[in-house]
């Protein structure tokens, strides 16, 4: 269909009113139209002020592609015909509709960037009249944000960088020219709502222009200092509003929202923190701004709520600019230093402790989190052994604790929507995370001002929040001593928990938390009293099973695991727990009780532990029997749960092993049951290590069989494991290994032909599989070389799938196949060398562009073991060399952007470097990026600048 103005308003017409069939074509074709060279006249003639909206934001979105992605089209001679037309439009549509003049100025400011922003004043004087200042200032505004996500090389970046900088003090002069109308006298009457709409515009421009080249950006125009009036202009605004809004919204909402935005850019700009005394005088001015604000609206659902978040946020923003200038003039002795920044710490302490419940009542308590992470870290810096943590911090950080243990407190169910419920498990966790912050300034009186807040308590709810909070303190009990309110919390919690009339499931849900989380501080504290608190915790966890069951398991697993002195004097009722409710609970619940079952027996007297964990396997032997004879689902997982707790014991768990054999061997006659009997083997494997010889003859029936039945990444990950456990000194090992990879290699070939020249190459079957087999391979050739020898006829087939990995390039498969030939290399040269002429046209071939750019060091690994191979008759770099310089010879390989010169370049760095991996990476990534175009570009060059950073 040609590309005609009736064809193309057509097209618009089907795109928002057809079905969804002819839309979807629709919109293909208008996106291929947006990229041919005809779409630089036919844009003009779209946006006509007689057709449709929709048809003139399709030409002003065609126009801003055309600039953006087709510049190259425009001769030099028609930049001026362009621009003019450009400027032509956006004054024709000053009126509307709003998307298209907005998106035309978008297209305006992209095509000052391609200009390299040089003559900015001359290019935007037709827009610099009164009527027209609107205008001006959206192009402004747009201007930063397009230079922000605009793609353009490294040249052009920093010639628009420079030019923008120039202009930038200009720029904000005039918006704080705009602005200067804040201080007229609206003592009698509010600001027009054209005065409004100006202050928004300049504010947001302001903002842009600010956040110039991103928010991280270290480069800035103006200083701190010289960016003060405009701050005072902008609160300035924001109080007028304030003054003349009982409930502030819509357009003056939204001129604070601007107003205050602009501020935190103007606070946080590059280089601000250099201007201590104006950081300070910028959060007293924050402070004056935002107290009487928050007192008027400090209530649940405060009609100010969005305006109250836009302050606090402000605040934030450049309290952890400044977090150094804060603490210090906290600090300070002196009221006119640390008068204003203790203000401002009241400020964000009364947000943080907002009243109401979050999310319903108020949305702006979680915004002051991060600021007591920077805050608490700039105060443990500037502290020492001999400059103790002020105090004027351990006031801040109690209020912060006693906020938080409040605001814990959770609503009641019926309150929350299922979203409001996940807004309320992360505050929950940012709560826990801040509550160890506090820690690092008060240290233990932690537990003492939340056991006093548990006692103050006056609802299960508030009790709940206290232990909350109690259960984030866990990881910062001291190892080998109790404190006395850290007993008399854990004892509260243990109290909740072994109330059988306790059914509020938060609070006991909690308190079992607490029970497990403080299990490793019990198994520290050597003492009788803790020993049977152990104990009751253990008992209450048990009894709280049919009430609470999944938090009830998880407590007892984690106290059998670290308590393992109550865990073996209560073994034989927890191993009755485990085997009564296994054929009741989730199948969560039953992996953590098993684990604690295990935990128990391996904490027990073998004598003790033998009788029960023979009940304990039966039963487990009798489930999994009748499920793989059902073909339900298998409960491998149980299984791998308690041979995993029998890791300290080898003998109890070889006994399990035994009781599980007769189920385990009806398993692989099943293709959907080989993988889970391979994990509870890998389990079983891992805890016996080496003393797994005691099984091996089972093990190599069971392998064997699972392999004739279906490969699997888990069984090469258990011939890897037995093989390199006890592989020198078990005769089965050769079957196993053979069997393991001839039936993986099977099932992973036949690999499809080569990947053709152009277009995407063919996937690699089974990569996971494949990835196993050379993880299998490598973990053989490095840690048991005697292996290869029983393999040695399979070498060349290997090999050759190998090869084919790579060159087909899955991450994970061909990543490991690169890493077995390079240890092949080493180890066993003569076995790759017919086929290393052929891999290292492979490599290049990746290198040059078949290969995703971020997976270029397997192939670095690979080059680096072939320069240091010790080849038949002759060195390696000189075989390698000739490898190279035959495939290299080809014009155009592996990419057309590829020189002669470049590839001399690449040949002799790569053969010059036979010892550092690191070195060489760099190469190849270079030559990767020249090979694609890219080098020269912005991309190439923070690329490489990360990698050797990170080196």
């Amino acid at each position: 269909m040609e590309y005609t103005t009736q064809n193309l308003e057509y097209a618009v017409s089907v795109f928002y009113n057809g079905e969804q069939e002819d839309r979807a074509k629709a919109h293909a074709w208008l996106t291929v139209a947006q990229r041919v060279p005809e779409a630089w006249n036919f844009v003009w003639e779209l946006l006509q002020p007689t057709k449709g909206t929709e048809i003139q934001f399709y030409a002003a979105t065609t126009l801003h592609t055309k600039i953006l992605r087709c510049w190259n089209e425009v001769p030099p001679e028609s930049y001026t015909e362009v621009k003019e037309k450009i400027l032509q439009s956006v004054i024709a549509y000053s009126k509307g509709p709003k998307i298209v003049t907005n998106r035309l100025c978008i297209s305006l400011a992209a095509f000052i960037l391609q200009q390299g922003s040089a003559d900015l004043a001359e290019i935007l004087r037709p827009l610099a009249s009164a009527e027209n200042t609107s205008l001006l200032v959206e192009v402004l505004t747009v201007i930063p944000e397009e230079y922000n996500s605009m793609t353009m090389g490294t040249a052009m970046r920093a010639r628009n960088r420079i030019a923008l900088n120039q202009a930038s003090r200009m720029v904000l002069d005039d918006m704080l020219r705009y602005l200067q109308t804040v201080y007229n006298d609206y003592s009698s009457s509010p600001p027009s709502e054209e005065t409004v709409h100006a202050w928004t515009c300049a504010a947001t421009c302001a903002a842009s222009w600010l956040t110039l080249g991103g928010e991280d950006s270290i480069e800035s125009a103006t200083t701190l200092p010289e960016r003060a009036p405009l701050c005072r202009a902008l609160h300035t605004a924001v109080q007028v509003l304030c003054t003349w809004n009982e409930a502030v919204s819509d357009t003056a909402l939204e001129a604070c929202e601007a107003c205050l935005s602009a501020v935190r850019a103007a606070g946080t700009a590059g280089g601000a923190v250099r201007h201590a005394h104006a950081a300070r005088a910028l959060l007293a001015d924050l402070a004056a701004l935002g107290e009487p604000l928050l007192a008027a609206n400090n209530q649940p659902n405060s009609l100010n709520e969005e305006l109250v978040s836009a302050v606090i946020t402000c605040c934030v923003a450049v309290g952890e600019c400044h977090a150094r200038v804060l603490v210090e003039a906290a600090e300070s002795e002196e009221r006119a230093q640390g008068d204003g920044a203790r203000r401002l710490l009241q400020l964000l302490l009364s947000a943080q402790a907002a009243p109401g419940h979050y999310p319903i009542h108020e949305t702006r308590s979680n915004l002051v989190f991060g600021l007591w992470y920077t805050l608490q870290d700039e105060i443990l810096n500037m502290s020492d052994s001999t400059h103790k943590i002020n105090p004027v911090w351990h006031e801040v950080f109690t209020q912060l604790l006693l906020a938080l243990v409040k605001k814990s407190e959770m609503p009641p169910e019926s309150a929350l929507s299922r979203d409001d419920q996940e807004l309320l498990r992360c505050y929950r966790q940012d709560i826990a995370d801040i509550v160890m912050y506090c820690f690092s300034i008060l240290g233990e009186s932690c537990w003492s001002l939340v056991e006093s807040a548990f006692t103050a308590a006056e609802s299960a709810l508030q009790r709940e929040a206290a232990l909350h909070v109690f259960l984030a303190l866990a990881d910062a009990a001291p190892p080998n001593r109790a404190p006395p309110a850290l007993a008399a919390l854990l004892h509260h919690a243990l109290g909740l928990a072994a109330d059988p009339a306790r059914h509020d499931t938060r609070v006991l849900h909690t308190a079992l938390d607490c029970l497990g989380a403080y299990a490793a501080w019990l198994s520290s504290v050597q003492s009788p009293q803790t020993a049977e608190l152990g104990r009751e915790c253990m008992r209450a966890a048990g009894a709280a099973l049919q009430r609470c069951p999944a938090p009830a398991a998880l407590a007892l697993r984690k106290l059998c695991v670290d308590c393992t002195a109550p865990a073996a004097a209560l073994v034989a009722d927890i191993v009755q727990v485990a085997q009564n409710v296994s054929g009741t609970a989730d199948a969560w619940t039953r992996r953590q009780l098993l684990s604690a079952a295990g935990a128990a027996l391996a904490a027990s007297e073998p004598a003790d532990a033998a009788p029960l964990l023979a009940g304990l396997a039966h039963r487990l032997q009798h489930d999994l029997t009748a499920q793989v004879r059902s073909g339900g689902k298998c409960g491998a997982a149980e299984c791998v749960s308690l041979m995993g707790a029998l890791s300290l014991r080898p003998a109890l768990a070889a006994e399990l092993f035994r009781a599980l054999l007769p189920a385990l061997s009806l398993m692989p006659t099943k293709p959907e049951l080989v993988q889970p009997m391979f994990q509870i083997l890998k389990n079983t494997v891992s805890a016996l290590m080496g003393e797994c010889s005691l099984i091996v003859d089972d093990l190599e029936k069971l392998i064997v069989a699972g392999f004739e039945t279906a490969p699997c990444p888990v069984g090469l990950d258990v011939i890897k494991l037995v093989t390199v456990f006890v592989g020198g000194e078990w005769d089965g090992a050769s079957r196993v290994v053979r069997t393991g990879i001839m039936a993986s290699a099977r099932a992973v070939s036949p690999v499809p032909a080569p990947a053709p020249a152009h277009g995407p190459a063919p996937a690699c079957p089974l990569p996971d599989l494949a990835e196993a087999l050379f993880a299998l391979l490598i973990a053989l050739t490095k840690k048991q070389p005697v292996a290869i020898d029983w393999i040695e006829d399979l070498l060349p087939d290997l090999v050759d799938l190998a090869c084919a990995c790579v060159r087909l390039w899955e991450a994970g498969a061909a990543g490991a196949a690169c890493g077995w030939l390079a240890a092949l290399a080493q180890r066993r040269a003569p076995a790759l060398h017919a086929r290393a002429p052929a891999l290292t046209h492979t490599a290049l071939r990746c290198i040059g562009g078949a290969t995703p750019r971020n997976q270029m060091e397997p192939l670095a690994e690979l080059l680096l073991a072939l320069n240091r191979a010790q080849w038949p008759g002759a060195e390696g770099s000189a075989e390698l060399g000739a490898w190279l310089r035959v495939a290299l010879a080809h014009a155009g390989f592996p990419s057309a952007h590829a020189t002669d010169a470049h590839k001399q370049k690449f040949i002799a760095a790569v053969l010059r470097e036979k010892s550092s991996k690191r070195r060489l990476l760099e190469t190849v990534q270079e030559f990767s990026l020249l090979c694609r175009g890219l080098i020269g570009t912005e991309y190439a060059r923070q690329s490489l600048a990360s990698k050797q950073m990170v080196a």
